[in-house]
């Protein structure tokens, strides 16, 4: 501030005040905790066993820089940073070093960590790859049939207005590949960047016809032929995408499962930013969203009920995220393109792959059959060592 005159130093204090505030929240609150908390840690290790050192390391050559990382990483590798103490995977160490990385650049000091390409020093990104290679696979939650939801929400359909509602959205995510974070309860102050649907972001239809949400419900159970939800923010950053259903007319229907949880907010509240998986009841006259611990339990307990373990799907392997990758999967098995998966889940890249599980039977089906039939084939690569062998063809 030296360099600035008097007279626009408190204009200049606050500017530089709320710029970095306006930076700081260009990640996710929980983002931005566990930078510092990795940060803090490595700091306080530092503390403990090279107290004469920064944290910059910037007093070291390079090969003892490298040497003090690359003991830290297997420090945090042992647990040292865990709070249940135990050995963690390689992301989380990688992690680390990147919170490490990304405090001192923000801070405008030396990073040890950054090569002049830009990238981590050979012997980090060997000691991660270690690690990558040792680590158990990753376990994706598992694709669930359509009778999941369907069996969820016929358990609470005539319950209490929570579980009406857990029930009502196993319907709805399964059709609509929801994000289960799309829909449940997380706190303001983690400053998430997906954003809940709420009660303005249904739109009902009567075929090309807008129907109002305040018909009765009756009229539109009867009428409605198709939802569209419009989210306005969600986890990788897309904005202002829509989603859009036709009803089934079963007793299944994710459109009357829309329909349902509309009319129930509009009993107690006309407030359109009120989050659609909102409920009330007498505890909670103001209402209360239901949780992700809610639909994963739902998810499992039906898993188990239906005896699906038999199918090779277990309820350990099963939560709240196999709605989503289970309505990918009913839509890959019946034909559906690719590109409308994607753009029905909304994902901006071919991820969503991932949820296509490989060991469900159906992918091979057949397949046996159609191999073991003969085909003659011939080589028809140029062979130099050899040449080509010229035959006349028989007279």
């Amino acid at each position: 501030m030296a360099l600035v005159p008097t007279q626009h130093q408190n204009y200049m204090q606050n500017l530089f005040r709320t710029s970095s505030a306006d930076a700081a929240n260009g990640v996710v609150a929980s983002t931005r905790r566990e930078r510092i908390r990795f940060f803090n840690a490595w700091t306080r290790w530092l503390s403990i066993y090279l107290p004469t050192l920064s944290n910059t390391l910037e007093e070291c050559s390079l090969p003892s820089r490298l040497d003090i990382l690359v003991a830290y990483g297997r420090h945090v590798r042992c647990g040292g940073v865990s709070t249940r103490k135990h050995q963690v995977r390689a992301q989380t160490v990688a992690l680390a070093f990147r919170s490490i990385s990304s405090t001192l650049q923000l801070d405008g000091k030396f990073n040890p960590l950054a090569t002049a390409q830009g990238g981590y020093p050979k012997k980090i990104s060997q000691l991660l790859e270690n690690y990558k290679r040792l680590d158990p696979p990753v376990q994706p939650k598992l694709a669930i049939p359509a009778v999941v939801p369907q069996h969820m929400h016929m358990l609470r359909c005539n319950k209490t207005p929570q579980e009406q509602t857990v029930g009502d959205f196993g319907l709805i995510a399964f059709y609509y590949l929801l994000r289960v974070g799309e829909y449940t309860y997380h706190k303001p102050s983690e400053n998430r960047r997906t954003k809940q649907f709420r009660l303005q972001d249904v739109t009902l239809w009567h075929h090309n016809t807008l129907l109002s949400p305040a018909l009765p419900e009756k009229y539109l159970l009867a009428h409605c032929t198709a939802a569209t939800l419009n989210i306005s923010n969600q986890k990788n950053g897309v904005r202002s995408q829509t989603i859009h259903q036709e009803a089934i007319n079963t007793f299944s229907c994710p459109i009357r499962a829309i329909i349902r949880r509309v009319k129930h907010i509009l009993q107690h509240t006309t407030n359109p930013n009120t989050i659609l998986s909102t409920y009330f009841n007498k505890k909670y006259p103001n209402g209360r969203c239901i949780t992700a611990t809610l639909i994963n339990t739902a998810v499992k307990q039906s898993t188990a009920y239906l005896g699906l373990e038999q199918q090779g799907l277990h309820k350990d392997h099963v939560g709240s995220h196999s709605l989503r990758a289970g309505g990918a999967m009913a839509m890959h098995l019946n034909g559906i393109s690719d590109n409308t998966i994607k753009k029905m889940g909304r994902w901006s890249s071919d991820t969503f792959l991932m949820y296509i599980h490989e060991q469900i039977s159906a992918f091979s089906k057949g397949i046996s059959h159609k191999m073991s039939k003969h085909i003659q084939f011939h080589n028809i690569a140029f062979q130099p060592s050899q040449g080509p062998k010229l035959i006349s063809p028989a007279a």
